[in-house]
């Protein structure tokens, strides 16, 4: 009795399970809607809803389709949604999930979308109920028509990216998506509008948790970025093997974004190996172009170790040849005006101003250190001959230094050492710039003079010290000294009537017949003090075997203005000599030489007669370093009283 009674109980309860399941069967278990809504709900730790049609069953295995499904986001986010899908169904093992795994063997989702936010914070949107989103192992995969929105306060980014259509497998082989993984999305970081495309070339490999195949491009702050090669994994670029390129009109124009002051260019291209080890990003093999110039070498960058510590770059890098035009932009000229046909000088306040004036980003520059030493064979100029610059460039601590900056020049050598110290809230700025025997035949032919056997040559230094966050700043107000010195030498004769202001004499000799005499320069001094970004002549003489003259006043790095007037005496009788000194005013972009007259001399019109100072030619010659300075022979020429032209201007009488 009791064992039939058994039975019946089993029979009857065989019977309602079976009923059960066909109706869960044919209803497709539309009935566990709600309970589904309440459970995940409160295991998520958010709302889940479903807008349509529901379906989770049993054929034996689970079976799951919700239209319309969505998955709240945390009340601080800024879409509403963390998931939304216009259909996902899938299908998983009810056997394994009796024993606690969860296996999905066939997934779909079409219309998906994620929608990921951090906050500055850290905290995120993409964890549930204290933890991690965990995502359950899949066999089969389909997504369509899906994409990602991204929002990080961190990196003030935006970027939302669209997937292509995604079909893949897995069996005992392992995982398989079936073709490269495509995907194109846009997007703003740092303020900046960017788009994003490329594909995963090797999918199953990443899906496996292997390396990552990757074929990028990107456009940002008018430049264009394309990355190909290898990655060991998704979150990681440690042995990577990557070969990037990058485009643009200005190197400076993407780094700005995140405030790390380079130097401007000209348009750009350029090519390296990527690859990171440790904390060091290396870029190897480095090619391209920077506007006409060439470039090559490689590049390291030192990523800091702690928040707000200092990164750092150190490389090498050189060119075949160096175009002047490409040296602009580095000294602070406008690469847009150079690039445009507009060159370099622009109008302030009605006058034309050649120094650059673009200001030094001294907070940026303050957030790495850097040590690249840089060589270029040829320097083009399209006149003087310019090879074998050498540039050593240093950042330490907001201290930047250009030293050596050294190039030859006509058969001599520029020798600088620049100085910029923006630790203090006033930026100062030191010049030392040195110019060894430069042959001036040499000099002449680079602007197309003959040159008849020319032997003078010209040495110089230039030292100044100044305050200002600009070169234009720093100029005005330096204090400091200028002197180029010609010692004795011999010079073509069409040069020598030139210097010695005699125009009219030097026209008939030009236009009548060429002269190829040379003459000799007994000595040449041309030397300014600078105070407060004003220099004044001290001195200008040039004695030669003909003529001797001298120059008074002086110019202005502070309005560019030039204030001078050169006199010519001469030892022979010449029907021209005599004649009025010649002034030379106008600007640095826009000089003009004039003759000044007895009336206007007479006047006092000439503003340009300031005085002589006349220091010791022995004192010049140590300024510049001359060594063995014999051949500077001036002290005569120094220490001769002279009528001033103002003097013969009083004196001068009327020509019939």
């Amino acid at each position: 009795m009791r064992r039939r009674r058994a039975l019946q109980i089993a029979a009857g309860l065989a019977a309602l399970l079976v009923g059960l399941y066909i109706f869960q069967y044919v209803t497709r278990g539309a009935f566990w809607k709600s309970t589904f809504e309440s459970y995940v709900s409160k295991r998520a730790g958010r709302s889940v809803r479903v807008a349509g049609n529901f379906e989770l069953y049993l054929d034996p295995n689970i079976r799951f389709r919700a239209d319309g499904l969505r998955v709240a986001n945390p009340d601080w986010a800024e879409q509403d949604d963390f998931f939304v899908a216009r259909r996902i169904a899938l299908d998983a093992s009810l056997w394994k999930a009796l024993f606690g795994t969860v296996t999905i063997n066939d997934l779909t989702v079409d219309g998906g979308r994620l929608a990921l936010q951090r906050r500055a914070d850290r905290t995120n949107s993409w964890t549930f109920g204290g933890g991690a989103l965990e995502i359950p192992d899949i066999v089969r995969a389909a997504v369509t028509d899906s994409g990602i929105a991204f929002v990080d306060a961190v990196t003030d980014t935006r970027l939302d990216i669209a997937f292509g259509d995604i079909a893949g497998t897995a069996a005992s082989g392992g995982q398989r998506i079936n073709g490269p993984l495509s995907f194109s999305g846009k997007g703003r970081t740092h303020g900046a509008p960017f788009d994003i495309a490329g594909r995963l070339t090797t999918p199953n490999q990443a899906a496996a948790g292997g390396r990552i195949g990757l074929d990028l491009t990107a456009n940002i702050a008018q430049t264009r970025i394309a990355v190909a090669g290898v990655l060991p994994g998704a979150t990681r670029i440690d042995g990577a093997d990557l070969r990037i390129s990058v485009a643009g009109r200005n190197f400076q124009d993407p780094w700005r974004l995140f405030d790390i002051a380079l130097p401007a260019t000209r348009p750009y291209k350029l090519t390296a190996n990527l690859t990171k080890s440790g904390q060091e990003l290396r870029l190897t093999k480095l090619t391209g172009r920077l506007g006409d110039s060439d470039i090559a070498g490689n590049l390291t960058a030192t990523l800091a170790a702690n928040p707000g510590d200092r990164f750092r770059i150190d490389g090498t890098l050189n060119s075949q040849t160096l175009d002047i035009k490409d040296v602009g932009p580095l000294v602070g000229y406008d690469p847009a005006r150079i690039e445009s046909g507009k060159g370099v000088v622009v109008q302030v306040a009605g006058r034309p101003r050649l120094l650059p004036d673009a200001t030094l980003a001294v907070d940026a520059i303050g957030k790495f250190d850097a040590k690249i030493d840089y060589r270029a064979k040829t320097v083009r100029t399209g006149k003087l001959p310019f090879d074998n610059l050498r540039l050593d460039f240093g950042l330490d601590r907001k201290l930047l230094t250009l030293s050596p900056l050294a190039f030859d020049v006509a058969g001599g050598r520029l020798i600088a050492k620049i100085g910029i110290d923006a630790r203090s809230p006033l930026v100062r700025t030191d010049y030392d710039v040195r110019l060894t025997e430069i042959p001036l035949g040499r000099v002449l032919t680079g602007f197309k003079v003959e040159d008849a056997g020319t032997t003078a040559s010209v040495r110089g230094r230039l030292q100044l010290k100044g305050v200002g966050d600009t070169v234009h700043k720093s100029l005005a107000n330096a204090d400091g000294r200028i002197a180029l010195v010609v010692p004795t030498g011999q010079l073509w004769i069409r040069n020598i009537e030139l210097a010695k202001l005699d125009l009219q004499n030097f026209l008939l000799a030009l236009l009548g017949k060429q002269l190829k005499e040379k003459r000799q320069i007994n000595c040449g001094v041309v030397a300014f003090t600078v105070t407060k970004g004003r220099a004044v002549a001290d001195p200008i003489v040039i004695d030669t075997d003909r003529a001797v003259f001298r120059g008074r006043g002086g110019f202005s790095f502070v309005d560019e203005s030039l204030d001078m007037s050169l006199e010519g005496d001469s030892k022979r009788f010449s029907l021209f000599s005599g004649q009025s000194p010649i002034g030379i005013g106008g600007y640095f972009a826009d000089p003009s030489i004039n003759p000044i007259s007895a009336e206007l001399l007479a006047r006092g019109a000439a503003a340009v007669t300031l005085g002589l100072v006349a220091t010791p030619v022995a004192a010049i010659a140590a300024f510049v370093d001359l060594g063995d300075a014999k051949d500077v022979n001036c002290a005569p020429i120094l220490a001769a009283k002279r009528g001033t032209a103002r003097e013969r201007a009083a004196n001068a009488k009327p020509k019939r």
